[in-house]
Parts: C-alpha cells; structure tokens; sequence
C-alpha cells in the first residue's frame, strides 16, 4: 500500500476531525490547560484553515489505503530582528497528527518531510513548531527528523 501526501479536500473534514479528536485528547493528557472534545477538534481544524489561509500556509493529509491516517497544518510567518535575516522567514508547523494506529510506522517522518517540501517551494530555510512539555514521544519523532531546541515557552495561569 503506497502512502499519498497530498492537500486537504471537503471530503477529509470528517477523518481529519477524528484525528484532531485524538489529538486534543492526547495533549489534553499532558496538560490541564488544553481542552478536548468534538468542540475543540472542530476548533482546530477551523483555526488551522483562518491561519493558512491568512499566512499563505496550506492543509495536508496522508492517505494509505483509502484512508485519512494523517494530517499537517502549515503557515508562513515570519520571526522579529532578533533572528539572522535569512532565517526570519519559515513555515510553521501548526498541527501534526498521526493516527494511533499508525504511530511508530514513519508516517509522521513523511508528514514533516512534506513540511519541509513545502518551505523550500515557498523559499523558507526554516521550519519550525511547537511541542508540549512531556509529549517525549512526537519529542523524539521531531529531533530523529532533526529539529533542534530553539526556544523555551513559558506560561503563568492568573488567578
């Protein structure tokens, strides 16, 4: 079975939103402060579309066997002064989901690949994403595909 990367259709809306569904319960696992449900896969998956579409980013799926077993939002941005001129533009990995059943299969290594397909055709050095604390599994996927520490976020909840 030959796996197709290929750009996001109507017709993926309702597997893409299962594996959002996983995703958010995922991370909702890890940390009290991320909501979960079908609300907040639906949430995602329309935030991802308003991102991309205002930052010239774009939505892909994985397809094995007929099957939606992944998805990859991405968007352009560009970081401050703070940053070399010729890093400041890259593509940012807004979400990245592999299916349960296909995790450990390399589906997530050809999803950033095609991150990475995608910054070089719109001319970005860079691509970069975000990770939550203690998801030492997609950790270990993004350093095996070379990513490397770049900065620390922090947060502080307000009483």
């Amino acid at each position: 079975m030959a796996l197709t990367i290929r750009p996001m259709t109507e017709g993926d809306e309702t597997a893409v939103l299962g594996l959002l569904l996983e995703l958010t319960a995922h991370e909702a696992s890890l940390s009290p402060a991320r909501t979960t449900g079908p609300a907040a896969a639906q949430a995602c998956l329309a935030d991802d579309r308003e991102k991309a579409a205002a930052h010239g980013g774009t939505l892909f799926v994985a397809e094995l066997a007929g099957g939606v077993v992944g998805y990859l939002a991405l968007r352009l941005e560009r970081t401050g002064p703070f940053v070399h001129e010729h890093l400041r533009d890259h593509v940012y990995i807004e979400n990245i989901v592999v299916a349960a059943s296909q995790r450990g299969t390399g589906l997530g290594q050809a999803l950033l690949a095609q991150a990475e397909r995608f910054a070089r055709a719109s001319g970005c050095k860079v691509v970069q994403l975000g990770v939550l604390t203690g998801n030492e599994m997609a950790l270990k996927a993004y350093r095996r595909a070379g990513f490397d520490s770049f900065a620390l976020e922090m947060a502080k909840v307000l009483d």
